[in-house]
């Protein structure tokens, strides 16, 4: 696709207080734009306003408030939805309550927002970016909740691909491996080719500016995961069954 025109956008990111949209945040501000950054860390917003950001502090669970809050939004060309939360699932009990919330909060917060953006972007033509990950490509043990959210979510992004052309809204998927995220400090195994939040905003940011439809990144682990996705399930169970024994 062609290369998108830079100019001064209006830009909402939800997840703004933590992790990779914050620093989008940051990055977004020092470029020149108009942020509206949203989130619930107070601290996090305060620092973000004295940096130019216009924030909003906001439950993204509750439809209302988020719906009466991007009502007060004049102007919105890019939407990047952040925010969500990671949860895994020890077996042999499966924690129905655990696997809900993920499920809840994850596509939660990216529906009311997408509710609540969408006629800005259709009356700017502009972009819509949902956050998915690599988990969503292959399935891993103890991902059972947070995996299961995140494939919804690129199945989600990649049918709005195909509804919202019409209506002139681009949309994106990002794909990331692992980021060094207040999200991920949780996680007790062996991270591969773990990015830092600054080169995460960069190849966002990047896919953004040229028009991508997914945007992955690094690609020396989002591409092999792709290809072992493809293999027959018997050989993820032995893969599976390995690494669980480790």
């Amino acid at each position: 696709m062609m290369t998108e025109t830079l100019k001064k956008q209006h830009i909402v990111i939800t997840g703004a207080t933590s992790g990779i949209g914050y620093q989008l945040a940051i990055d977004y501000l020092q470029e020149g734009h108009h942020v509206y950054a949203i989130g619930r860390d107070n601290n996090v917003l305060s620092e973000l306003k004295d940096l130019g950001a216009e924030t909003v502090e906001l439950d993204l669970m509750d439809r209302e408030k988020v719906l009466a809050a991007f009502d007060k939004i004049s102007e919105v060309d890019l939407a990047i939805c952040g925010a969500g939360m990671c949860e895994y699932l020890d077996m042999p009990n499966f924690d129905s309550a655990a696997f809900m919330k993920v499920l809840s909060v994850n596509m939660g917060t990216l529906s009311h927002a997408i509710e609540g953006v969408l006629p800005k972007l259709i009356a700017s033509k502009g972009r819509l970016v949902g956050i998915g990950s690599a988990s969503a490509y292959v399935p891993f043990a103890r991902a059972e909740a947070y995996g299961s959210s995140k494939a919804a979510i690129h199945y989600l992004m990649k049918t709005l691909q195909i509804s919202l052309a019409p209506h002139g809204v681009a949309v994106s998927l990002v794909v990331p491996g692992f980021v060094e995220t207040p999200m991920t400090k949780q996680n007790d195994f062996p991270m591969p080719f773990l990015q830092t939040p600054e080169q995460a905003s960069r190849a966002i940011r990047d896919g953004i500016k040229r028009g991508h439809d997914v945007i992955e990144f690094p690609k020396k682990l989002t591409l092999p995961l792709k290809v072992l996705g493809t293999l027959p399930d018997l050989v993820w169970q032995h893969v599976s069954e390995k690494i669980n024994k480790k």
